[in-house]
This record gives C-alpha cells, structure tokens and sequence, in this order.
C-alpha cells in the first residue's frame, strides 16, 4: 500500500478510560477521529491503521463514509495471549480496502510506520505510544501530534523523535495538508 501520500491513524482503542485519565471532555477522541478519518478521504489520501475499536476505528469508519478509497487495515494474527481480549473488542477491518493479516501484534507497530508516511496521533495509551516510538526506528516517520488530546509525552522520549504538534483538529489538517504538498483548501489526488 506505501504511496507517497498515505497517513496513519493512531489512538487509542479505550477512548472513554483516556479521556478521563487525560482529564477530557467525553467524546473527544471519537469527535477528532471522525473528522479526521473524514478529511483524509475529503483529500484523497490513503489511510492505514489497526481498526480493532475506538480511535483507529472511528476515524477509518469516517473515512469510508466520507468515500476514501485507498484504505488498509493491519490486522494481526491472534496470539493466546490477546485472543480472548481481541475477540471480545472485534474490530471491522472489513471496512479497509486492503486487509494485511500476514503479521503478528509486536509488529504491527512498525507496519504503521513502514505503511505510511507519517502518522496522526488523536491522544495517548500505551498502544499509541508504541506506534509512536517506533517511529524512531523506521525513517524517523513524522508524527503529527493533536496535543490538546493527551497529557504529553515525556522530552526524553520526544527528544529521539520527530514528533509535530498542532494545538486543534484545524491547525492539524493545516499540517496534513502542508505535509502532503496540498496548497491550503485544495486537494490531492493520491
């Protein structure tokens, strides 16, 4: 799927329990997924994430109701040890144009990474931090921070990283689209 204008939706799959560790508003996190997940479609670009629930989820639902057509879901083969929990929380990587299941959980962090050509971070847990941090690791992929949605992330960590903050879902399409070589308000084609 990597094409030069692919973006990665990360988040985390327990919205509700983030936003109140995060001292959120309820709701958020799935509000700044959706319009996310929609403006990538609205742009044409592709999108990549593990839609198992909650943000990665809610934004690829956005982004096939608002007609993306370049979508991958990474779907990891079960190990006994995720199973019983992953069966209970059961995504819809149905959705994604393209379904990767020829990979196990540790890997797909980097996936994301390897997938994409940046990631977009709508608040913290330690799944996204994951993604986050394997960044560092694969071309030092950018990643596009909404930081109003999570506490922070620590300057040791940060300081490895390429990480870019927007302070609302408005400055953050602003750098999505900047990234991406879209002229403000125009879209790109993939």
């Amino acid at each position: 799927m990597t094409s030069s204008k692919t973006a990665a939706i990360i988040g985390p799959t327990q919205m509700s329990l983030m936003e109140e560790k995060a001292g959120l508003s309820p709701g958020a996190m799935e509000r700044a997924a959706r319009e996310m997940g929609a403006f990538l479609a609205e742009e044409s670009l592709g999108m990549v994430c593990v839609p198992v629930t909650g943000v990665p989820l809610t934004a690829l639902t956005a982004y096939k109701a608002a007609g993306g057509s370049h979508s991958l879901a990474l779907w990891p083969e079960l190990t006994d040890a995720v199973k019983e929990k992953a069966e209970a929380t059961r995504g819809n990587p149905e959705l994604a144009d393209r379904i990767r299941d020829d990979l196990i959980w540790k890997e797909a962090p980097f996936e994301l990474a390897r997938e994409s050509d940046c990631l977009i971070a709508i608040g913290l847990s330690c799944g996204t931090m994951l993604e986050i941090i394997a960044t560092k690791f694969i071309q030092r992929r950018p990643v596009l921070v909404l930081r109003p949605l999570m506490s922070g992330i620590p300057e040791e960590i940060a300081a490895d990283l390429d990480l870019r903050y927007s302070d609302s879902i408005s400055m953050l399409q602003r750098e999505v689209k900047a990234f991406f070589g879209h002229p403000a308000g125009c879209s790109g084609g993939p």
